[in-house]
């Protein structure tokens, strides 16, 4: 399962869990959502720790993932992490400050675990100076000013990535030529407030040529802060960390990465979707980490959201995919970094397809014309 470079969706309900295997057992984990080790899973649920810990090469008798990532401390992106720890050996873990920044009791038992654990290896880090093993291993996602703040003092820099820099290290080897993590987001001055605008925002790209597309990974934010990552990549001419070939929807497929609220009124911001399809490498597939996406919302529902789902349709030239819809059950959608497809490229031809007969009939549900447009052009509400 972890042999060959790929990215990995799991479906894991309205939540994110993506795997990235760089190389043969060399494996990120980037969130974690593991309903099965809070009994609340359904069969169609990939049991995600259970599968880490079967999968993953051994280490000294134990299961070993190189590294953890974690966009931000929401329970839908970090729950089952006391068991992975527990069961799996970490090298390396990954975290923007935002994880300071929370109370205990603002945070769920399994964050809670997490900012001990990272931490532990804050202190280990300054401790040892810099001169970590696998398991205690750490990087910061932030800026320069954080080494001047107490809990920091003595952090290494090279431990430090700032935004606006990639990452080709990961638990202590560089893969230089096989993988890079181009670091998008958060911005300097969003260490606080809403925890989804301060997620970790990644383009990944398993090989070496950023141009030729790669995952945006970009958590929970909404369209504010995917507006700016555009225009400050753009303007710092980085504009090949924008390519992508597969983009995860925002926040599990919310409208709030297109729609944004001014005034009473909630508009499409087309600028947003006309940049992610000029930055799109042909062939791109936009996927939801959600349950599956309803033909249509009621006022003040959570995502998914089926404005969304008709305006991504739209944009992805090779389809789009939800995690708990498309795939075999309780299995991830799997990207071949090979050749720039899905491993089942079956599913994405045919999403692609009839996605706008899909659409229609979910938003007719009868031969009553549909109340919001799909398809390509047009206004829309």
């Amino acid at each position: 399962m972890f042999d060959e470079p790929k990215i990995m969706f799991w479906p894991v309900g309205t939540g994110d869990s993506t795997s990235i295997v760089v190389k043969d057992g060399i494996v990120l984990q980037v969130d974690l959502r593991d309903l099965h080790s809070a009994g609340e899973a359904s069969d169609d649920h990939a049991a995600l720790v259970d599968e880490l810990e079967e999968n993953l090469p051994t280490v000294d008798g134990k299961p070993y993932l190189s590294a953890f990532a974690l966009t931000h401390p929401d329970k839908d992106h970090i729950q089952g992490f006391e068991d992975l720890l527990d069961r799996v050996t970490i090298g390396e873990i990954w975290f923007t400050p935002r994880v300071f920044v929370e109370n205990d009791q603002d945070l769920c038992p399994d964050a809670v675990v997490f900012k001990e654990e990272a931490e532990r290896r804050v202190k280990k880090t300054i401790n040892s100076n810099g001169e970590t093993e696998a398991g205690d291993r750490v990087r910061i996602i932030g800026y320069d000013d954080l080494l001047k703040e107490e809990q920091y003092d003595g952090f290494p820099e090279e431990r430090l990535t700032i935004p606006g820099n990639s990452v080709t290290e990961i638990d202590g080897s560089n893969y230089e030529g096989e993988f890079n993590a181009f670091i998008h987001a958060p911005f300097a001055e969003e260490t606080d407030g809403d925890r989804n605008n301060t997620s970790l925002c990644m383009q990944i790209v398993l090989g070496d040529d950023p141009s030729k597309g790669g995952a945006l990974l970009f958590g929970d934010i909404a369209y504010p802060r995917l507006r700016k990552i555009f225009d400050t990549t753009k303007e710092a001419q980085n504009e090949e960390y924008l390519a992508w070939k597969i983009f995860l929807a925002p926040h599990h497929c919310s409208k709030s990465a297109m729609y944004h609220k001014e005034g009473e009124s909630e508009v499409l911001k087309q600028d947003i979707l006309d940049d992610l399809a000029e930055y799109q490498v042909e062939g791109g597939v936009i996927i939801a980490s959600s349950e599956k996406v309803p033909s249509k919302n009621s006022s003040g529902d959570n995502p998914p959201h089926a404005k969304a789902k008709n305006r991504y349709e739209e944009i992805a030239d090779g389809g789009f995919l939800c995690t708990q819809e498309d795939g075999e059950e309780g299995a991830p959608l799997v990207f071949d970094a090979s050749d720039g497809t899905f491993a089942d490229q079956e599913i994405v031809e045919a999403t692609s397809t009839n996605k706008l007969a899909s659409a229609v009939d979910d938003a007719r549900g009868s031969d009553t014309p549909p109340t919001e447009q799909v398809g390509y052009g047009g206004t829309y509400n």
